[in-house]
């Protein structure tokens, strides 16, 4: 069982283009993405990317890239796509870690990892934080969560859930877990309306019964980067 760090790293995002390339403190939203990578202990990291642009930037760095242009519907699509590529063992586990989640915690992803090499189903395993800050409660970018008695999610979305809570909210970060053998299957899962009208892919697998195990932190200094306006956030944070 070796352990595989992946971050896709789409060019021309929707919402934000081109700001994996943005520059920010020396460095490319994308290079301190991996930079902080790095600090993590695996047997691989890779960053999948349809970008040329992107590649030289992470091949001047010293990081694998795993390059393909076809189009695909979500970030684990992509890694589903490159695991099979590159003939990972079904045991092995990938961390899938967004290109835009800034600072993200290490000590969550270490975790998500423990949560797999633990677990005898075939789970996704995910993070958590929670929040009674409002902005991020009523920001669409912001994806809330809620959960069972076990931790799995019962729904992600982009409003604010459970509605009228007077208690914090559970907000999600990027950040990913599962075994290779659950991404082989990727593709023959069944679509779900659900993911598409939310722009969620994680409702995928909720919706085809496989549980999306939601590991608990109390405090992170993750950014997301969604808008002009989270790159700025973190501009004045780093000053």
């Amino acid at each position: 069982m070796k352990t595989r760090i992946i971050i896709p790293a789409r060019l021309k995002s929707t919402r934000f283009p081109n700001k994996l390339i943005k520059v920010f403190n020396g460095k490319t939203l994308i290079e301190h993405v991996c930079l902080r990578a790095k600090k993590l202990k695996y047997d691989s990291l890779i960053v999948a990317t349809d970008s040329l642009k992107i590649k030289k930037i992470i091949d001047d760095i010293g990081v694998q890239t795993w390059f393909c242009t076809k189009k695909y519907s979500c970030g684990t699509e992509r890694i589903a796509s490159l695991c099979a590529d590159l003939k990972f063992n079904k045991n092995d586990i990938v961390i899938n870690i967004q290109g835009d989640e800034y600072n993200f915690p290490l000590s969550a992803v270490n975790k998500v990892i423990a949560d797999l090499k633990i677990s005898k189903k075939s789970i996704v395993s995910t993070v958590v934080c929670n929040t009674k800050d409002k902005k991020l409660i009523a920001n669409k970018d912001s994806v809330k969560v809620v959960t069972d008695i076990n931790d799995n999610a019962l729904y992600f979305s982009r409003l604010p859930i459970p509605y009228n809570s007077n208690e914090s909210y559970s907000l999600h970060l990027g950040i990913y877990g599962y075994k290779v053998s659950l991404l082989n299957i990727h593709d023959s899962l069944s679509n779900s309306k659900y993911e598409v009208s939310e722009s969620l892919e994680q409702l995928k697998f909720i919706y085809n019964n496989i549980p999306v195990h939601c590991v608990k932190i109390k405090s992170h200094n993750s950014i997301s980067i969604n808008s002009i306006n989270d790159l700025k956030l973190v501009t004045t944070s780093i000053k």
